[in-house]
């Protein structure tokens, strides 16, 4: 649907006349009429007030629009990382190649990133395959923008682990920042939940402590719901994690215990290996700076 048609879908289903909206937002009658019609354009913050007359956020109005489906471009990423779980990586080409023909058409950003994550992907996400070049427009691309949005976010998640610590870490503030800022939207928590636990995860990896710190404690403040139990027992993990490195092995190791417990109960087996692989590896790590040298 266009935006007009939206806009009179959204108005007669919550029973608003035409005078009643002009009115609500400062305009006549006939100009809501011509807007409805496509005759006439509308701004993005008389669009807003609408919306908020009519109690409707951005995102349902776009769903909406979409004729109450996704986007297009999301269902293909979607699509995308389902096939890599699947290990379906001939598919995975397909898409790369019909997405790379699109880029080449409308010059859209996101298809031109999308194009770098198949390759990416195809390519096992290991560095030393993935081609440099890729991994540097990426770079360039995120460290121009001042200000980052929801894509910019998506992008530093789905590369996060090909990127150099220090370039990653760089890139932490403009995360932390964007993500305080999001905090009263909620737009896909799952995704900012990926972005935080990658991160701290990145950065226990490369040995960025100062970074899992900062992380850690900008985490802890977007996850305090009730509802938010998951992102709160890794909390407790990294807590524990931090506590090893900086006060008392068995005050962290009791932290990383009961996480642990709580995803066994939960029966997260595969989390509960994963994150008890990182634990052993970060003792291995103490338990050499500990050890004297041999003379």
């Amino acid at each position: 649907m266009e935006i007009g048609q939206v806009i009179r879908y959204i108005r007669t289903n919550k029973k608003i006349t035409q005078q009643d909206l002009a009115n609500a937002i400062g305009m006549t009658r006939p100009y809501i009429a011509r807007i409805e019609s496509g005759k006439n354009s509308i701004s993005s913050d008389k669009l807003t007030e609408i919306l908020e007359y009519c109690n409707v956020t951005y995102n349902e109005f776009f769903y909406i629009k979409n004729d109450y489906k996704t986007s297009t471009k999301m269902n293909e990423f979607n699509k995308v990382i389902e096939l890599y779980y699947a290990n379906d990586l001939k598919e995975i080409s397909k898409i790369k190649n019909r997405v790379n023909e699109q880029y080449k058409e409308s010059g859209d950003i996101f298809l031109r990133h999308f194009y770098i994550l198949c390759h990416c992907i195809e390519n096992d996400l290991d560095p030393k395959k993935v081609k440099e070049e890729y991994i540097k427009e990426i770079t360039d691309y995120l460290l121009s923008m001042e200000e980052w949005c929801y894509h910019e976010l998506v992008i530093l998640n789905n590369f996060i682990f090909l990127f150099p610590p220090e370039t990653a870490f760089l890139m932490t503030r403009n995360l932390l920042y964007r993500a305080d800022k999001y905090k009263g939207l909620n737009l896909d928590k799952n995704m900012l939940s990926y972005l935080f636990f990658n991160l701290l995860e990145f950065s226990f990896k490369y040995e960025g402590y100062q970074y899992s710190k900062i992380i850690l404690d900008a985490t802890k403040k977007y996850y305090k719901r009730v509802s938010d139990f998951f992102e709160q027992t890794l909390i407790i993990y990294y807590e524990g994690m931090l506590d090893i490195l900086e006060n008392s092995v068995e005050e962290g190791m009791e932290k990383c215990n009961r996480a642990f417990t709580i995803f066994q109960t939960l029966g997260h087996e595969q989390i509960y290996q994963k994150y008890k692989a990182d634990l052993e590896e970060l003792l291995q790590k103490v338990k050499k700076t500990d050890s004297p040298e041999e003379v």
